[in-house]
Order: C-alpha cells, then sequence, then structure tokens
C-alpha cells in the first residue's frame, strides 16, 4: 500500500488541494462576516485553519478504501481512525474558540485562576478538551503510567505552544515545519516512518494553506494551531524514545514558563535572525 510512488501522489496532490481551495473557503468566511483584527488591526477571515481537518477527509477515505484487511493494514486503519478523532476534535474545541471566545483573559494561568473563581472562559474549555485528547492518545499509542502521562503532558503543551506561535502571519507553520525537519531527521535515523506515513495528507494540507497565512489573506486560528499541535506531539511520541521525550518536556515546560512572563513576540522581534526568519515571506 505505502508504496513511495502513492506516498509523492498523496502529497503532491494535498498541497495543491489546500492551496486551490483555500480561497474559496477565504471567500465563505468573509461573505459570513467571521473576520476578526490582525495584529496590524486589519479585519480578515479567522478560524481558516477547520480546513485542514476538511482537507485530508478524501486522503483518509482512500487509505482506508484500498487498504488490505491483513493484520498490518488493520493496525494502519486503526490509526487512521484514532488520529482523524483527534484532529477533529482538537479543530473544532479551537474552531469554538475562534467563534465565540473573548480575549479578556490571556495564558494559561489566566484561564486556569478564572475557572478556579467560577468563570468557565473557552480557553479553560479548550485546554480541559486538549489534555484530555492527548490523554487518549497517549493511552492508545503508549504503554506503562510513566509513559502515558509524559507523552500526555507532552501533547497538551506542544498544542499551546502552537497556539503561542500563532500571533503572526505564517510563524505557527514556520514553527510547524522546523519541527517536521526535526522529526524527519530523527526518522532517518531510525528507521521509523509510520508517523510520516500516516501525516503525509496533513503535512500536504499545511503547506498548501501555508501561503495565504503568510500573506495575511487569512487566520488560521485555534481552528488550525490546535491540529498543529496534536500532530506535533503526535510526532514526538512517535519518534522520539523516552529520554528524548523526558528532555522535550522539560524543554517545553521551561517555554510555558517563560512565555507566562514574556512576550514570544518581543523576543522575536528583538532578536536579528529570528526577526528575519519571522518576517521572511511576507
Amino acid at each position: 500500500m505505502h508504496n513511495n510512488l502513492f506516498i509523492l501522489l498523496i502529497f503532491c496532490v494535498s498541497v495543491l488541494a489546500g492551496y486551490y481551495f483555500t480561497p474559496f473557503f477565504i471567500d465563505v468566511f468573509s461573505r459570513g462576516g467571521r473576520l476578526a483584527e490582525n495584529y496590524k488591526g486589519e479585519l480578515i477571515p479567522q478560524g481558516i485553519g477547520i480546513v485542514f481537518v476538511l482537507y485530508i477527509l478524501p486522503w483518509y477515505a482512500i487509505y482506508l478504501i484500498i487498504t488490505k484487511l491483513n493484520l498490518l493494514e488493520i493496525i494502519y486503519l486503526i490509526n487512521i481512525l484514532i488520529l482523524s478523532m483527534a484532529f477533529f476534535a482538537e479543530s473544532l474545541i479551537g474552531f469554538f474558540d475562534d467563534m465565540v471566545g473573548s480575549r479578556d483573559t490571556l495564558g494559561l494561568k489566566g484561564h486556569f485562576k478564572a475557572l478556579l473563581s467560577g468563570r468557565l472562559t473557552t480557553g479553560a474549555l479548550k485546554a480541559i478538551v486538549g489534555l484530555l485528547i492527548s490523554f487518549i492518545m497517549s493511552m492508545f499509542f503508549c504503554s506503562g503510567l510513566f509513559d502515558i502521562i509524559i507523552n500526555t503532558l507532552m501533547m497538551a503543551l506542544f498544542i499551546n505552544l502552537l497556539n503561542l506561535f500563532d500571533l503572526r502571519p505564517g510563524r505557527a507553520i514556520k514553527f510547524y515545519i522546523l519541527l517536521i525537519l526535526v522529526f524527519g531527521i530523527n526518522a532517518i535515523f531510525t528507521g521509523n516512518y509510520i508517523s510520516f506515513l500516516l501525516m503525509i495528507p496533513l503535512i500536504g494540507s499545511i503547506i498548501g494553506y501555508f501561503p495565504f497565512d503568510l500573506k495575511a489573506r487569512c487566520m488560521m486560528g485555534d481552528a488550525g494551531s490546535n491540529v498543529l499541535g496534536i500532530s506535533a506531539g503526535i510526532f514526538a511520541t512517535f519518534q522520539f524514545g523516552h529520554y528524548e521525550k523526558i528532555v522535550t518536556l522539560l524543554l517545553l515546560v521551561a517555554i510555558h514558563i517563560f512565555t507566562e512572563k514574556y512576550s514570544l513576540s518581543d523576543v522575536i522581534k528583538h532578536n536579528r535572525i529570528l526577526s528575519f526568519l519571522d518576517n521572511l515571506g511576507r
């Protein structure tokens, strides 16, 4: 099933589909008045990232149609269904936050302080759902209580990290592509390609969408960054060994502690190299 030509074809077609169909969704959101101010104060469509889970549907359907019911292929089939559930759930809760969420409470600490005071925010709901989805995924892909805890926290923090990066056009996807390169290098050395086989349609769709985000024609919102985050967490779960996961988790915790006190955008702005990469292509 997973020969090189088939994988390349799926990737190329998913990139083209993402690039070709995104303008139609931008138009639909614009006509529907689903607009929000970006960092420049311009009104542009928000929540366009919901298209990622729509774009992957036909490709996963093809995966399922051509699957032969032997033991190995059944494992692929189950993995695809579990991944689809995670992507759809994360995109849906992100889309809910994009559409009805307020921005008067910021940061994980702020959302959970509000929750403890008896006020539910969409940010707190998004974090709780993200943690639950991460736990379900960890229960499915991992064994052992310690491993499940590590992977759950790692996935949940990856989700929030990609949210933190999605504050400027193209920034979150640039960071996501960097993560994919890291996971790809690791896959070359380990020979473990299963996560890439499963997520080729998603990666292709994100790359096809990328130019529209980069040029600030739309914002993917949490509906998109949540999908990037959970998929990055799943990549780390598949690709990294036990000690690599612990190091990754510690780095994620450190970054989140840092961003509770300091602005990530300010850090990038005042670093010449990071600023150059951040503005590249806009």
